[in-house]
């Protein structure tokens, strides 16, 4: 059975019709590729790539920025033989996916971050493009001015704190939070093979060289005989407690449904803001947030869902 399912991101973030249209295209696009043959690494990166030029997605163009106006991306892909590529504090890129494709395909290591990876990327041959869409850069300048006006983030709980005080203020005018981030993509093709992929701008005002669960191998991507997972939300609990493999283990045990049930207990018991997206070894597909909202969508034989439950015509 083919399976195809994507995430726009989870958090306290109201996603519509335009996070629909981009993951829908993604989700056909990920099936064109498998109906021609190509792989589910292929149909992988070809949507991720197609979500990371969306500017309503928080991953390649439309990144959040750092706390100093910049964007570091984060990007993995994993594959169910358990080869796996990734990139962290990634500069300038266009399409991080295809930089965490070639350190897979192309190097003896799991991840490069930083300068090295800018490095690396540049070497490859990859487009380089400003990260940074005219609405994410307004709205890191609107979220600066508030922490220079008092607010203090030296340290996680206070920029919760922080982000808490923006969702209250009377002035918000309830623009997308800016937390609502990460993207990623979980294909079975119909010979069974299993790829998962993740990218993402990660925080708003992030401290420059924080990197998230997303790049990190058995944490925000996972993939092995098994299934895929690719997770998204707040990255330091699903670092801390290796999320992404834990759904993944067990798949084995109680299949799709009743592992993301097992996973969100976790969660909920721990009070963690995150969402995970996953395939089993059948192609049976799970989701799963414990926050506001998460958008998705998934494609399974031929019908296609969505998160708004709205019926899309197919792209021919």
């Amino acid at each position: 059975m083919t399976s195809i399912i994507v995430h726009g991101g989870a958090g306290t973030y109201s996603p519509g019709a335009e996070h629909e249209k981009a993951l829908a295209q993604a989700c056909e696009a990920a099936a064109r590729v498998l109906a021609s043959g190509g792989s589910a690494c292929d149909a992988a990166v070809e949507a991720t790539v197609l979500m990371e030029n969306a500017p309503v997605l928080n991953a390649g163009y439309g990144s959040s920025l750092n706390l100093n106006g910049e964007v570091e991306n984060d990007a993995a892909i994993m594959l169910d033989d358990m080869s796996c590529g990734s990139v962290a504090a990634l500069h300038g890129f266009a399409n991080p996916i295809l930089a965490a494709r070639y350190v897979m395909e192309r190097t003896d290591h799991v991840l490069l971050v930083g300068c090295g990876a800018d490095a690396f990327a540049r070497h490859a041959g990859l487009v380089e493009r400003d990260q940074r869409s005219p609405a994410r850069i307004e709205r890191y300048r609107r979220a600066r001015a508030k922490l220079e006006r008092g607010e203090d983030i030296h340290f996680m709980p206070r920029l919760r704190a922080f982000y808490d005080e923006l969702r209250n203020d009377p002035d918000w005018d309830g623009e997308r939070d800016p937390e609502s981030g990460t993207v990623g993509i979980v294909v079975r093709d119909e010979s069974g093979r299993i790829a998962a992929a993740s990218s993402t701008g990660g925080m708003m005002l992030k401290l420059p060289g924080r990197v998230g669960d997303t790049g990190v191998i058995g944490a925000g991507t996972y993939c092995d005989c098994r299934g895929g997972v690719s997770a998204t939300g707040h990255g330091e609990p699903v670092i801390r407690h290796g999320m992404g493999r834990a759904l993944v283990e067990a798949f084995a045990d109680v299949g799709a449904a009743g592992a993301m049930a097992r996973v969100m207990r976790t969660a909920c018991d721990e009070s963690f803001e995150f969402g995970l997206i996953g395939i089993d070894a059948t192609g049976d597909v799970a989701i799963g947030y414990s926050t506001q909202a998460m958008s998705w969508a998934a494609f399974e034989d031929g019908v296609l869902r969505t998160f708004l439950s709205h019926p899309i015509p197919r792209s021919t």
